[in-house]
């Protein structure tokens, strides 16, 4: 492609077409590895998934794009990113609720999209998602963070949500 064509199609690009052009790359490339993409359970016709190595939010919109099922989605943040237009009808379209976890959030600009629902920590957010989730969906553990809320690192958050996986 000329570089002055590459030019005119950067400028011309939408939000919208950025976003699929990401969920393309994220589903020709996302690879399970452990705290990514990580297959914990199938309980009750809902898949849980450990994706705690997601610690920024572009990750986990990678992640987003690997489910045709809808999500519930446990997240350790919410980003003033997420009450844009696009990000608005991304979450209409592929996510059920969020459940954070950790200390207080302030989602005072979620725009309706979503429900979003607070817990204390990791355990309490697994058990609220159970709740939840509907038969056919996933669960998804992808904190779209660095490590925090008592965590040193993402191993050990993941471990977490998997220990709490297993004892539903």
């Amino acid at each position: 492609m000329s570089d002055r064509k590459q030019l005119v199609e950067t400028r011309t690009r939408t939000p919208e077409q950025d976003l699929l052009r990401a969920r393309q790359q994220a589903l020709s490339g996302l690879v399970a590895t452990p705290h990514r993409m990580e297959s914990v359970a199938v309980l009750n016709e809902v898949q849980y998934v450990n994706d705690s190595r997601a610690t920024f939010l572009d990750a986990t919109l990678e992640s987003f794009a690997a489910f045709e099922e809808r999500v519930v989605w446990i997240s350790g943040a919410w980003s003033d990113d997420m009450a844009e237009g696009h990000m608005q009808e991304l979450l209409k379209e592929r996510i059920s609720a969020v459940v954070l976890f950790g200390a207080a959030h302030d989602v005072a600009e979620n725009g309706d999209a979503v429900q979003v629902f607070a817990a204390d920590n990791v355990r309490m957010a697994v058990f609220l998602a159970r709740e939840l989730a509907k038969p056919g969906e996933v669960v998804l553990f992808s904190p779209a963070c660095p490590s925090g809320n008592g965590f040193a690192n993402y191993e050990e958050r993941g471990a977490e949500f998997k220990r709490a996986v297993k004892d539903l």
